[in-house]
């Protein structure tokens, strides 16, 4: 992952109200330092996969290359952000981004320690298990339960829960998650 390659930081989970606020599910344990006033979000999927850069969101005026929003308030809201953006003006122009991933450029994140990792950066990674090979994390996906991995086992989707119990370590340098998987795992 290049340095500046956006990161997701939250999913828009729906409208709010009839003035264009919406909900948040943030992806990152620094919200309270992303969704400042002021702030710029790219808008880099929808609820099918990436957007089009040709195709803004209906119902609203971004300009076709540049899918981004500004914040112009975002407060939590229960479990979610409460958030007005700029540029989007009634509750029809937010529904248009129900689903839409928000993010910064990798750059704009809070520093990291050095052996510290992006939850998407283990997309790619080999998933070991006893020095075999298990497969490879196709994606990641944030669940109510947590974090769970979608790792690709000779050409099938698994799903692996990331959780202390099962993964062992994660070494970037290496490119491989170990784990220890419980008996019958990738049977289901």
């Amino acid at each position: 992952m290049t340095r500046d390659e956006p990161v997701i930081v939250a999913r828009i989970a729906r409208a709010h109200g009839i003035r264009g606020a919406v909900l948040l599910d943030a992806e990152t344990d620094h919200a309270e330092a992303l969704f400042q006033t002021g702030r710029r979000l790219l808008v880099v999927e929808g609820p099918s996969g990436p957007r089009p850069k040709e195709e803004p969101p209906v119902g609203h005026d971004l300009a076709p290359a540049e899918m981004a929003v500004t914040v112009h308030e975002a407060r939590p809201h229960n479990d979610r952000w409460l958030v007005q953006l700029s540029e989007i003006p009634d509750r029809t122009a937010a529904e248009t981004l129900r689903g839409a991933g928000l993010a910064v450029p990798r750059s704009e994140l809070p520093d990291m320690p050095d052996d510290g990792y992006l939850l998407n950066d283990l997309i790619g990674m080999t998933v070991i298990e006893d020095a075999t090979p298990v497969g490879v994390v196709r994606d990641v996906y944030d669940l109510p339960a947590g974090p769970t991995l979608g790792v690709d086992v000779d050409g099938r989707e698994r799903l692996i829960p990331f959780e202390t119990e099962i993964v062992s370590s994660v070494d970037p340098a290496e490119g491989a998650v170990h784990v220890t998987l419980p008996k019958g795992l990738l049977d289901i």
